[in-house]
């Protein structure tokens, strides 16, 4: 049985390719904190080789997966700016 193979481009030049059996969501997810501050769903793009996988559904996961994950650590950044002010505040008083 060949490896089949999933390619996701999340920007232009920024593709990762997943293994469909053991396929590497840590590059993924690397891929998607290198590229926080310039992600755009518009240029999500899947590509499979083979017949029968659903590239469309795929690619509404990846983009839905990425814009949570990036609001999740944009609250993250937001709490901690917001928690140094308060020390920085408290150290001057």
């Amino acid at each position: 049985m060949a490896n089949r193979t999933i390619r996701v481009t999340l920007a232009p030049g920024h593709v990762v390719s997943l293994a469909s059996d053991a396929p590497d969501i840590g590059s993924l997810v690397k891929t998607i904190v290198e590229i926080r501050e310039e992600f755009d769903p518009a240029h999500v793009r899947v590509n499979s080789n083979f017949e029968g996988f659903d590239e469309k559904s795929f690619q509404e996961v990846v983009v839905e997966a990425a814009n949570d994950f990036i609001n999740a650590m944009q609250l993250d950044k937001d709490a901690y700016d917001k928690a140094l002010e308060e020390l920085k505040a408290g150290a001057q008083a």
